[in-house]
């Protein structure tokens, strides 16, 4: 179920704090597919932190994770044509940001 950018952001503010901060040792994205994002591009293990949730639409996606980018973290903030999920995860020697 798709949320809010105010209720998106918190979910996301609060990971990062729980799992270490520092925005800048964050990697944020937007996909149409988060889990395929996730393991097959960037490379994510099940052991890494990270977290994926819905937006209502693209520009919100978007917007969200222009909001992280814009505080230090790494990621592509691009708008893309169905891609309704905000994905962060934080970055490891074995990830490709």
């Amino acid at each position: 179920m798709a949320k809010s950018k105010a209720e998106l952001r918190e979910d996301f503010d609060a990971f990062i704090k729980k799992h270490g901060g520092k925005y800048k040792e964050w990697c944020f994205g937007t996909s149409d597919n988060p889990r395929a994002a996730l393991f097959n591009v960037h490379k994510f293990k099940t052991s890494d932190r990270g977290l994926y949730r819905q937006a209502a639409n693209e520009l919100q996606a978007a917007e969200v994770a222009e909001f992280f980018t814009d505080f230090g973290a790494k990621g592509d903030n691009s708008f893309k044509r169905g891609a309704t999920y905000v994905y962060a995860y934080k970055i490891a020697p074995h990830t490709k940001p």
